[in-house]
């Protein structure tokens, strides 16, 4: 009843427009799951050689080894147990480097150059106690300024700035 007393009729629900309110709920939910796939598609091998901050890989990472190149700066290598792989990451003068890693499941990554403070290399599939080999090589700010170019990878090696090491 209504304040004046007068009776309100029930409300009918329509069967079908139930139903289509639950085809659609269920189309949304589809779609979520839809856009969180990319990083739960690649498992596996089909890690290797893709962006471990674009995959979500990196979240809960962990730090498992340093290396302090002559010059300055240092590589980290993470190890992330969700994703099972690892990658290097630069932090250091703002010079190019140039870094990639492989495993027993994959073969080099790509290289990486950048010109920067921080920056890192794609990632390889390596789970649990699987090696890792790493390459790198740093720029130097008295040649070339430090920028990435062909001179400057052949400067790096000249001088020792460039090596390899398995963790």
């Amino acid at each position: 009843m209504t304040r004046t007393g007068e009776t309100r009729r029930p409300i009918r629900r329509r069967p079908t427009m139930r139903a289509a309110a639950l085809a659609l709920c269920a189309a949304v939910m589809g779609l979520g799951s839809a856009l969180a796939a990319p990083a739960a598609q690649a498992a596996g091998t089909g890690y290797n050689n893709t962006d471990p901050y674009a995959t979500g890989c990196n979240v809960g990472a962990s730090p498992i080894h340093y290396y302090y190149p002559p010059g300055g700066g240092r590589f980290t290598m993470f190890y992330s147990g969700n994703c099972g792989t690892n990658w290097i990451q630069w932090d250091g003068p703002n010079v190019c480097t140039w870094k990639r890693v492989q495993s027993a499941y994959g073969s080099w990554t790509k290289w990486e150059s950048d010109h920067a403070t921080w920056s890192y290399s794609m990632q390889i599939y390596a789970p649990g106690t699987t090696s890792v080999d790493v390459e790198w090589a740093v720029g130097s700010t008295e040649f070339g300024g430090g920028r990435c170019f062909a001179g400057a990878w052949d400067y790096a090696h000249e001088v020792g700035k460039h090596g390899w090491y398995t963790v």
